[in-house]
């Protein structure tokens, strides 16, 4: 058994970790493989942190590139396989043509594909998952779901996803408990606890002109007044070049690494708006650095000050990253004030509950 906190893990249960954006998942997982000092994890009874051994317990972290140590796939296992035997084909699947492409120029999509197939080729007796779907597109999800061991621990946003995948179910709303699994079906329950997985209702007004005119992976794409346009593909396909090609053309552009994004002291002065902190739930926030905040915090700083700049068109790219039920009930909303304010609005996703909302859909790839 691996415990953590008031987590309990037994060997073959699979166990999802749920709660709001910056609610302690990520830190109780860093505290599970000796990040923090506490809570301290015990491995069938045993101080895990006294003597450390990652080949039973590893994990996958929000952010991929804090995990890669060499340049392409290929020469990750490489360097991995001179220590331990691993399934090298698993990782060959999970990357299909990307397997020797190096690292900086893959999708995000499959940045993480990278960083999940070095850590599951060693097969660890106990995987410990944040955000693993984050930015992966259906046939990722699948291949990602299928890949993973008897046991793990998941922290994750998308609870459609986690319906058919977990055994027990915790929740991080004062202390952690544990709920009963029907939980993720009771859309009252998601909601009131701020979680994913309740149906998203936009209120949609006509469309204006056309404000943006552009050639898209040679795609005509034209974005109206008031539109909300999705871009969809499978990883790969070509969604943040297309957003960094509209950010050339004066599109306000929010992307999916937040910390490179960051220019201003705190996140007041960085969104530079009473209404839009407001909005994205950052009022109690704003006196803090937004390099200080969770993953899904930092999304919302970045998308507050999109809305707040004025662009007449404005862009993001895979803005659910991170994003929690309120954060998306918040991000519904500004789509609905920058719609009646008649601009444009441009998304790059996977996220079904996100192409919802859109008013029309153009598939890349």
């Amino acid at each position: 058994m691996f415990v953590v906190g008031d987590i309990e893990i037994e060997r073959g249960e699979r166990v999802a970790l749920l709660g709001r954006s910056g609610s302690g998942k990520t830190t109780l997982i860093r505290a599970a493989i000796c990040l923090r000092d506490s809570p301290k994890p015990f491995l069938d009874g045993r101080d895990f942190c006294a003597d450390p051994d990652y080949s039973k317990v590893s994990a996958v972290m929000q952010e991929p590139s804090w995990q890669v140590l060499a340049e392409t796939s290929e020469e990750e296992l490489s360097l991995i396989s001179r220590y331990h035997d691993g399934n090298i084909s698993l990782a060959r699947e999970l990357m299909g043509p990307y397997f020797s492409t190096p690292f900086m120029k893959l999708s995000d999509g499959y940045k993480r594909r990278f960083v999940l197939s070095s850590v599951l080729v060693g097969g660890p007796e106990y995987l410990l998952l944040d955000e693993p779907f984050s930015n992966l597109d259906s046939e990722g999800v699948k291949l990602v779901s299928e890949a993973l061991p008897h046991t793990y621990l998941m922290a994750e946003h998308r609870v459609p996803e986690l319906r058919s995948m977990v055994d027990r179910v915790y929740v991080i709303s004062s202390g952690v408990r544990e709920v009963n699994k029907d939980k993720l079906w009771d859309e009252d329950f998601l909601r009131s606890h701020g979680l994913r997985g309740f149906k998203i209702w936009r209120e949609r007004r006509r469309l204006g002109e056309t404000i943006l005119r552009a050639d898209i992976k040679g795609i005509s794409v034209e974005v109206r007044r008031g539109e909300v346009l999705c871009l969809v593909g499978s990883n790969g396909s070509g969604k943040t070049t297309a957003i960094k090609q509209l950010s050339k053309r004066g599109v306000r552009a929010v992307f999916q690494n937040p910390d490179l994004q960051f220019f201003l002291k705190t996140v007041g002065e960085e969104v530079n708006s009473s209404e839009a902190l407001s909005l994205f739930n950052l009022v109690h926030l704003k006196d803090r650095s937004p390099y200080t905040l969770s993953y899904g915090e930092k999304m919302r700083v970045l998308m507050a000050s999109a809305i707040a700049s004025g662009s007449k068109v404005v862009a993001f790219d895979e803005p659910s990253t991170g994003m929690d039920g309120d954060s998306l009930i918040s991000f519904v909303r500004a789509l609905e004030l920058l719609s009646e304010d008649g601009r444009g609005i441009v998304i790059a996703t996977h996220d079904r509950d996100v192409v919802e909302v859109c008013d029309s859909v153009v598939k890349l790839g």
